[in-house]
This record gives structure tokens, sequence and C-alpha cells, in this order.
């Protein structure tokens, strides 16, 4: 005797199911790429910052300070990098449901996207990594906007990256002046 069964499973039903499954995965993976690009980046800074110091040194002996302002600057634009993908961070380990997803990711695309246009001379591993991390949260702003049926508003996420861009600059900014007092390069 065949019994049907009175759960009915559709293919739309089936696709929901499997968009929602991967989130979770793709999640972690976003969080391992800004991990693994910050680790890269963090290791670049303190090359920099190994250099600069020693540079820095000299620059108070009356040697030209050309040579250590430029890599000054580019040490700044890292350490603003550093800070604006721990902001990223933070937005990933802030989701917690489905229905944040949009929300708080909407405006990590734009920090991504925004820290591999700023950088130039990186390992080319970096910027893939970057490119990765801007493809995999675009996946899953527009697979959490089809399971919710929400949409995104752009106005909205381009403001609050914006915000999250000017503390990471405050952020590095800082950090460079404590370190190099007294050096007027902006």
């Amino acid at each position: 005797m065949f019994v049907q069964s009175k759960w009915q499973v559709n293919h739309v039903t089936t696709d929901t199911i499997m968009r929602a499954s991967t989130l979770k995965p793709r999640l972690d993976y976003a969080a391992l790429l800004v991990d693994k690009t910050l680790d890269v980046l963090i290791q670049k800074r303190v090359d920099l910052s190994k250099i600069n110091l020693s540079l820095y040194a000299k620059t108070n002996k009356g040697i030209s300070i050309s040579e250590f302002k430029e890599k000054l600057v580019y040490e700044l634009e890292i350490s603003r990098a550093i800070e604006s993908l721990r902001q990223a961070r933070r937005c990933l380990d802030s989701v917690f449901g489905l229905g944040n997803i949009m929300l708080v990711l909407a405006p990590t695309i734009s920090i991504v996207r925004t820290v591999r246009s700023q950088l130039f001379g990186l390992p080319v591993d970096t910027d893939v990594s970057l490119g990765d991390l801007s493809l995999v949260l675009a996946g899953l702003i527009i697979d959490a906007g089809h399971l919710t049926g929400a949409n995104l508003n752009f106005e909205e996420a381009n403001r609050k990256s914006c915000i999250l861009l000017d503390e990471a600059k405050l952020i590095a900014d800082s950090k460079i002046y404590k370190q190099f007092p007294n050096v007027d390069f902006l």
C-alpha cells in the first residue's frame, strides 16, 4: 500500500532551503577571508613601521625626510585599510540571524571595495582575497534578500559605510600620530 505524505516539498521550497543552508558557511568563509587579509596587512604594517622608525630617527639627525614621508603615507594607508577591515569583521560578527544579514552586511561591501581600490603595491593574493570577499558578501546579501523578501536600501548602506570608514580613518590616523609625533605629513 502506498501512502502519500502530507508534507509536500516543491522546487521553490527546496531552493529556499538550499540557499538558507549555505548562508552560515559563506559567512564563515567571509570571516576567514577578512582574517587572512588582515594578517597580511598587519605584517606589512609592522615591517613598514620598523623601516619608518629607523628613518624617523635619521630625520632627527638632519637627513632628508622625503623618503620617510613617502613610506609613512603608505603605512598610514595600510593602517586605514586594517582598521576598515576590522570594521567589516565586526559587522560579520554581529550577524545573528537571517533577518539582519542585509542590514548589517550591506555597508561592508562598500568598505571592502574602498579598501581594495586604495591599496596599491600589495601582493596579488591580497587583492584576490578582497575581490573574493566582495563577491561572497554580495552573494550573501542577494540570497538573504531573496529569502526574506526584503529590499536593500542603498542610500542607508552607503551612509553607514561612510561612517564606518571615517571611524577607521580616525583610529588609524591617531595611531600613526602617536607613533610619529611632530611629523606633519598630511
